[in-house]
């Protein structure tokens, strides 16, 4: 049985409490003075109109009045009011390539996208100048930031790296940008990279070194399968009664190892023996 002090799921169509606010919450006396001895301006000038998922903030005579969330027609007294909209749509910002040095000191190309919204109206309108580029500033921090302590690429099955933990690092840069913006009234929705590779002055070598990497794991990979192969003949050898000592052993496993390993293929020699004969 729940209690009907249970909290409500937030959602995306979920407000504040700040934003629970008529719009109607202030009236300036100036302003209905004016109204009344202007009446034909004021019916005039008093109407707006608001947007779908839009909303309005009404400031009169410089001091919060409400917000106007009901999209259509409106009407408000003109003097002395300032309509600020806040778009209730999701947005997305393009932070664009910057180069950035991961942990391991590389130089890296790094762009990112955030996705976002404007959750609090009224945070939006009066606490910030423009929070669609409140948030681009600190989508910038934080991107440098959480690219600095991670690496481009790691050995370490424990630890995180850029290239192959992206959706871990994107929730670890969504969690520092929500703390950044939340004084903007923003919702952080995601934030990926979108371009992620190395520096133009480092990509060459690093490529080598990724080459040389992937030989080296290929060179393992190859000598574990060698040895399987030439131990699985001796013991089969073994099974089938036939006797080997252990030079014989060696010289098996020796010349199976030499033509799984080799980079060119194997010529077959045959082995003269001479034997002295005595008279």
């Amino acid at each position: 049985m729940s209690s009907k002090f249970e909290r409500e799921p937030l959602t995306m169509e979920m407000t504040d409490r700040d934003d629970e606010v008529d719009a109607n919450g202030y009236c300036s006396p100036i302003s209905l003075v004016m109204g009344v001895l202007c009446f034909p301006l004021t019916l005039c000038g008093s109407f707006y109109s608001v947007r779908e998922k839009h909303e309005v903030v009404l400031l009169v005579c410089g001091k919060y009045a409400g917000i106007e969330k009901e999209p259509g027609l409106h009407f408000y007294n003109c003097w002395g009011r300032d309509l600020r909209p806040v778009s209730k749509q999701i947005q997305s910002l393009h932070l664009p390539i910057t180069k950035i040095v991961d942990k391991a000191g590389n130089p890296l190309n790094v762009s990112g996208i955030v996705v976002f919204w404007n959750s609090n109206t009224k945070k939006a309108a009066i606490d910030v100048t423009d929070p669609k580029e409140f948030t681009c500033n600190a989508a910038q921090a934080v991107l440098k930031a959480v690219v600095s302590r991670h690496p481009y690429e790691t050995d370490d099955p424990h630890s995180l790296c850029l290239k192959s933990n992206a959706n871990e690092i994107g929730k670890e840069m969504v969690e520092l940008l929500q703390k950044e913006v939340n004084v903007a009234g923003v919702r952080i929705v995601s934030f990926q990279f979108n371009e992620l590779s190395y520096a133009p002055e480092i990509a060459s070598s690093m490529l080598k070194r990724q080459q040389a990497m992937a030989l080296v794991g290929a060179r393992q990979k190859i000598v574990e399968g060698a040895i399987d192969i030439a131990l699985g003949a001796v013991v089969g050898l073994s099974k089938e009664g036939v006797d080997l000592d252990a030079s014989e052993k060696a010289k098996i496993v020796t010349n199976l190892l030499t033509v799984i390993c080799s980079d060119t293929d194997a010529k077959p020699t045959v082995s003269v023996g001479s034997e002295k004969v005595g008279f």
